[in-house]
């Protein structure tokens, strides 16, 4: 009897020391859902997040939730309200947030060099030729905004004086250039291709690539716009926040190698054409580069609109908390 009571007591023991050491390698992991809420523009940096959130890429227990935004209000205001945790930026508006106090992280820059001057007037061969005339920008304080600013003035072009400047939405923009009721626009990609298919008259009369490096010199790039979020988001998820940017990276080169799949799945989730992002992917600039490794692009870039107009920063050049670190 007592050998039976001595086994039975070692098989609890036994069995009870089995469940704490399978249940200590359950405490780690949570059975609970996570919703990642992303705020995009109808822009190159919301496509790799579209394949993220087809693929499940983040696993089957996180999910992706877009929201998008088209004006730099409604992305601070995403920013603000408590309901969002992750963004696309562009980086103006992530420099004058930080330069607010508000405690955001840039993670990423994965847009280069999309933007270009529209017209069509033949007679359009430099930018001192826009003397008296009214251009649209989309999203004032943006980089297109402020590069365009940058090229007119060191034409020699005083804003508000020499040229006028109207500011409405990419899509209105791309719209009236193509109906033929204004003549000068700056737009990105995949716009540009977009207005150039649909009005023959519409051509390219400055690459903003081409004109940064006559002015830059060499064969630097533009940054234009990354991925952040609230340095409190980021602290408290550091894992997840390094799952998702190696995942919007790994889908931000399958966007590249897979153009005509990658525009069907955008044309599906964001209402584009497919026919003008097939077209349109190849000069979108996406490349892929963490937001301390780009610090140098950046900053060189920062300095520049900072002494053009230190409002567009927010009053300053953001120092290193800035970047994000993996």
């Amino acid at each position: 009897m007592k050998k039976i009571i001595v086994l039975l007591v070692l098989t609890v023991l036994f069995l009870t020391g089995c469940q704490a050491a399978t249940g200590s390698g359950e405490v780690s992991k949570t059975d609970e859902p996570i919703t990642v809420r992303v705020g995009v523009p109808n822009a190159p940096p919301a496509l790799p997040v579209l394949h993220m959130q087809q693929t499940n890429a983040l696993g089957d227990n996180v999910s992706i939730e877009i929201d998008k935004w088209d004006t730099p209000e409604q992305l601070i205001a995403m920013v603000q309200d408590g309901n969002h945790d992750l963004f696309a930026f562009p980086l103006t508006v992530a420099s004058k947030l930080y330069n607010k106090g508000i405690e955001i992280k840039l993670t990423n820059v994965n847009t280069w060099g999309v933007t270009y001057f529209l017209t069509t007037d033949s007679t359009l061969l430099q930018w001192a030729d826009l003397k008296g005339k009214t251009i649209y920008i989309p999203l004032q304080s943006s980089p297109p905004d402020i590069l365009t600013q940058y090229f007119l003035e060191s034409a020699g072009l005083k804003i508000g004086e020499d040229v006028q400047i109207v500011y409405s939405t990419t899509t209105e923009i791309a719209q009236m250039l193509q109906a033929g009721t204004i003549e000068y626009a700056t737009l990105i990609e995949p716009q540009v291709t977009a207005a150039m298919q649909n009005n023959s008259n519409i051509r390219v009369a400055f690459s903003f690539e081409e004109e940064w490096q006559k002015l830059k010199g060499g064969d630097s790039l533009i940054p234009n716009a990354g991925f952040g979020g609230l340095t409190s988001y980021i602290d408290e998820n550091i894992e997840l926040v390094k799952d998702f940017e190696e995942a919007y990276e790994n889908s931000l080169n399958w966007v590249n190698d897979n153009p005509e799949e990658a525009a069907k799945m955008a044309e599906e989730q964001l209402g584009l054409k497919a026919v003008v992002l097939t077209k349109a992917i190849p000069n979108m600039g996406l490349v892929y580069k963490n937001s301390f490794e780009a610090r140098d692009d950046l900053q060189g870039f920062y300095e520049l609109l900072y002494q053009f107009d230190p409002t567009s920063m927010g009053g300053a050049i953001p120092d290193q908390g800035l970047y994000f670190e993996e």
